[in-house]
């Protein structure tokens, strides 16, 4: 039996995990389909005990950022909604999951893979599509360049 990896906020990651499959269930039962992406996928290629998750990322058409927001006024669920940078943020206490625009953000190649998220299916962003994403943001982020260049050469190792 395997035993299961966690990052260094375990307790954290698991009330993350729970909160973020119920966005994905509320997401699915409206047939929309986000792709996860970010620090947990990093965390899913890596297994690096020593990362830490903080929040989780997902791609969505950001058409359909108005049909969230609706799932999220019907469900009482606290979200911010930022057209400037074309986010969509929601919240459970410190729990965060954030939406971002795939048509805006996302320019890596369209490879995805499905995964298991508390036992409930989602597409994922490939390891490839993964690396494309942090070896753009190490060369063109002015927030965290250093930090996206140690995530890309992390995933090259894998």
């Amino acid at each position: 039996m395997k035993k299961e990896v966690y990052p260094i906020n375990k307790e954290y990651f698991i009330k993350l995990k729970k909160f973020a499959k119920k966005i994905i269930i509320l997401c699915k039962d409206e047939k929309l389909n986000p792709i996860i992406y970010g620090s947990f996928m990093l965390f899913y290629y890596i297994k690096d005990e020593k990362l830490k998750v903080n929040d989780i990322d997902f791609y969505i058409k950001e058409k359909d950022f108005l049909k969230l927001i609706d799932i999220f006024k019907k469900n009482k669920i606290k979200y911010i909604h930022s057209p400037e940078w074309h986010t969509l943020q929601v919240f459970n206490g410190n729990l965060k999951v954030e939406f971002d625009s795939i048509n805006y953000w996302y320019k890596g190649p369209k490879d995805f893979i499905n995964i298991k998220l508390e036992g409930v299916g989602v597409k994922a962003l490939s390891l490839n599509a993964l690396k494309s994403i942090y070896k753009r943001a190490s060369e063109k982020s002015k927030d965290n360049p250093e930090g996206n260049r140690k995530k890309y050469e992390a995933l090259m190792k894998q």
